[in-house]
């Protein structure tokens, strides 16, 4: 079996994912710096992505060898592979407003890399506790866009006011 197809390779998918992904919101957190609300949510943020790919390594080197040379579901796969199509640096360009900004973090939060996520808890934690912890997380996490983003931008119109740092 080819490593590409087994379910470490899905792991190394979605930490890179989870590496993406906190880059972006690094990215984010410079170009609106002039902000230091928005700011501190975006590096928030990047601190929760680093913080989902330490628990990615340390799960990884968790399981037993042979769960890992597995193969992986492959729906599961093509979604980690699609998800790594995603360039930090071409969407941080395209990144004009703080609109823009909200919906590329909309998007990305309800991307296939979080349901890679979740099939990777579902699947391989056994216990019931951390997979309720973990998914409580992730929840919480795509959730603190809408719940948490400073009030005072809270609208689509004020974003659109709030130009991005080149």
């Amino acid at each position: 079996m080819q490593k590409s197809a087994t379910v470490d390779h899905l792991f190394e998918l979605a930490i890179a994912a989870e590496e993406a992904a906190e880059a972006l919101y690094c990215g984010l957190a410079a170009k609106f710096a002039d902000h230091p609300q928005v700011a501190e949510f975006w590096q928030e943020y990047a601190g929760e992505e680093r913080t989902h790919a330490a628990w990615l390594r340390r799960f990884r080197k968790s399981l037993p060898p042979e769960d890992l040379n597995t193969s992986a579901d492959p729906l599961t796969l093509q979604r980690a592979q699609r998800s790594l199509k995603f360039s930090v640096d071409h969407a941080l360009a395209e990144v004009e407003d703080l609109e823009d900004a909200y919906q590329l973090v909309n998007d990305l939060e309800n991307s296939e890399t979080n349901a890679v996520f979740s099939f990777l808890i579902d699947n391989f934690a056994t216990d019931d506790e951390i997979q309720d912890f973990l998914r409580s997380q992730l929840r919480d996490h795509t959730m603190k866009l809408m719940q948490e983003f400073p009030e005072e931008y809270s609208t689509p119109g004020i974003r659109r006011q709030v130009e991005a740092a080149a």
